[in-house]
C-alpha cells in the first residue's frame, strides 16, 4: 500500500503536532560546506560526528521495515492511530534523507555507498514483537523511543551539529522538534483512546527496559535503537526516561535529573562516542 493511499483514512479526532519542512529547502542536494569552516573543525570532533552519523542515518532509515510490518496489520489499528503513524513515517523518512545529506557532507561517503550498507542490514522484528502486541504497546514503545531520541538529538545539536554552520544546525533543530512532536502525539492518543489502560504503562516500561538489556544489541527495526549508544548516556538514562513518561500521565513526579541526560559525558572524554 502506498503512503498516499493510507491518507484516505478518516480524519483525526485529535489535533496532532507536525513541523512542516522540506528536506530540499533545508539542505539542498547541491549544498556544500564552506572549506574555511571545515578547516576550523577539531579533527576529533569531525571523527566522532562521523561515527555518530554512521549509526543515526541508518536508524532513521529503519523506520521503513517497521512501517512495512505495521502495514501488514493495518486492519487491527484505529484510524486515529494510523493517521498519527502516517505523520510519524513521513517525518522519519525526512530525517533519513536529511541525515544522508549531512553524512555525505561530513564524511564524503556517497549515497550509493550508504544504499549498499542499508541494503545489507538485517531487520529483525521477532526479538521485539512483545513491544508490538497491539496499538497500546506500540504507542508506549514509541513514547520511550521518541523521548530518548529527543534528548539524544538535543545533545547532538550542541555537541556536533552547531559547529557546521546554519544549514547543518537547522537539520539538528528539526530532528529535536520532530521527535518531541512524535512523543507528544503519542501521549495525546494514549490519553484519548487508551485511558482505561494507562495503569499498565509502568510495568510495560519495565519490560521494555529489561528487553533492551537482555537483547544487548539493536535489532535494526527502529525501536530500542539507543542500545547502540550506551556510552553516550549515564546509567540512569532509561530510568529517567521512564519517569518522564510516567509523569505525563500523573503516575510519577517529574524527575530533576533530566538536564544531566544531555550534559553528561564519560570522564576524560572531550566528545562522547
Amino acid at each position: 500500500m502506498k503512503l498516499k493511499d493510507c491518507k484516505k483514512a478518516k480524519a483525526m479526532k485529535l489535533k496532532l503536532q507536525q513541523k512542516t519542512w522540506r528536506v530540499d529547502d533545508c539542505i539542498p542536494l547541491h549544498y556544500q560546506l564552506n572549506p574555511q569552516l571545515l578547516n576550523q573543525i577539531d579533527p576529533n570532533l569531525q571523527h566522532h560526528f562521523c561515527l555518530l552519523l554512521s549509526r543515526d542515518v541508518y536508524s532513521e532509515g529503519d523506520s521503513l521495515p517497521l512501517w512495512n510490518y505495521l502495514l501488514t496489520r493495518k486492519a487491527e489499528f484505529s484510524d486515529d492511530f494510523w493517521q498519527m503513524m502516517i505523520q510519524w513515517f513521513e517525518d522519519e523518512q525526512k530525517h533519513y534523507e536529511a541525515l544522508r545529506r549531512v553524512y555525505r557532507l561530513i564524511s564524503g561517503i556517497s549515497f550509493r555507498e550508504m544504499d549498499l550498507v542499508f541494503a545489507e542490514r538485517n531487520h529483525e522484528i521477532e526479538p521485539i514483537k512483545a513491544l508490538l502486541t497491539d496499538e497500546f504497546t506500540i504507542l508506549v514503545s514509541l513514547l520511550f523511543d521518541e523521548l530518548g531520541s529527543t534528548i539524544s538529538y538535543r545533545r547532538d545539536l550542541w555537541e556536533y551539529y552547531r559547529h557546521y554552520g546554519p544549514v547543518v544546525r537547522q537539520v539538528g533543530k528539526y530532528l529535536v522538534q520532530d521527535e518531541g512532536s512524535h512523543f507528544q502525539n503519542a501521549v495525546k492518543l494514549l490519553k484519548f483512546s487508551h485511558r482505561n489502560r494507562l495503569w499498565e504503562i509502568p510495568d510495560l516500561l519495565k519490560q521494555l527496559v529489561q528487553l533492551e538489556k537482555q537483547l544487548g544489541r539493536y535489532c535494526k527495526t527502529f525501536f530500542l535503537d539507543h542500545a547502540q549508544e550506551q556510552l553516550r548516556f549515564p546509567t540512569n538514562f532509561n530510568a529517567v526516561i521512564s519517569q518522564i513518561i510516567l509523569a505525563q500521565f500523573g503516575l510519577a513526579k517529574y524527575p530533576e535529573q533530566i538536564q544531566n541526560l544531555w550534559q553528561w559525558k564519560l570522564a576524560r572524554w572531550d566528545f562522547v562516542p
